[in-house]
């Protein structure tokens, strides 16, 4: 039963970062190639630095994740 939740969780990060670097991409798109755009502010920095560090974390969560299966 724990290996059945550690597999899960490990799923569950996985999406969960792969999720954050999408909202990262699409503020970079919104914000950055857009045509209407009128460009990244500081407060754009700040919550893509944010979105960044969570998905090291996410990342780094996983690895513990994985090392603990094996």
């Amino acid at each position: 039963m724990g290996r059945f939740i550690l597999i899960a969780m490990l799923w569950g990060v996985r999406f969960a970062a792969a999720a954050l670097a999408a909202v990262f991409a699409l503020v970079v798109w919104q914000k950055g190639f857009s045509a209407a755009a009128s460009g990244i502010s500081r407060q754009d920095y700040a919550f893509l630095a944010v979105l960044a560090l969570l998905f090291i974390a996410a990342l780094w969560f996983a690895r513990a994740v994985k090392k603990e299966l094996g």
